[in-house]
């Protein structure tokens, strides 16, 4: 989910190729749920990893993946832990259900020289056992050799074939809004965020 965000990072590799890959040192990815009766809750994770490369410089695409741990998020409340992790998202079906990853990142027009913009990206997130494309706007800029992104990105959970989660009546909308914010700095991958 909130991983998707991350791909903006892939931004900084447009312009310093020489750099090799980029991979993600710090994340904070929240997943914002409303409610059907108003108000609504976070669903939050640092355990976003992952490297990419420059496929392209113009437009800005990379191959690679960026991953979040799905068994990491937490609401807060131990009870919708166990519900959103076992009875909606599925976890221990396996391959395809315990991370969220975002492929196949392609960034709209970011400064190469200085990476200091807004854009629009846009993946292809794999979600439980499901591909679709995502998009949404994204803000770069570059903090000495490492890239700071903010991304936000909907997923209409139906997409997804994720049930709309439900308890004693109250309910999770449709569709929730992925907030991500990464560091990536170049290098090979040193682990990512902490899990």
């Amino acid at each position: 989910m909130a991983l998707l965000a991350g791909l903006v990072a892939l931004a900084a590799a447009t312009a310093l190729p020489a750099e090799g890959p980029w991979s993600v040192s710090q994340a904070d990815v929240r997943v914002l749920c409303p409610l059907t009766v108003g108000g609504s809750f976070e669903a939050r994770t640092t355990s976003l990893v992952g490297t990419v490369v420059v496929a392209t410089s113009h437009p800005a695409s990379f191959v690679g993946d960026l991953a979040v741990d799905l068994r990491t998020l937490d609401t807060g409340i131990g009870m919708r832990n166990d519900h959103m992790r076992e009875k909606y998202l599925e976890l221990g079906k396996g391959d395809g259900f315990e991370n969220a990853v975002l492929s196949d990142i392609h960034l709209g027009e970011v400064d190469a020289e200085t990476f200091q913009g807004r854009t629009t990206f846009t993946g292809t997130l794999l979600l439980h056992g499901t591909k679709r494309r995502v998009t949404g706007p994204a803000d770069v800029r570059r903090v000495g050799s490492s890239v700071r992104i903010e991304a936000t990105f909907p997923v209409a959970l139906a997409d997804h074939g994720i049930p709309k989660p439900q308890y004693l009546g109250v309910g999770v909308k449709g569709e929730v809004q992925v907030k991500v914010s990464l560091v990536a700095t170049p290098g090979a991958a040193n682990g990512g965020g902490s899990r």
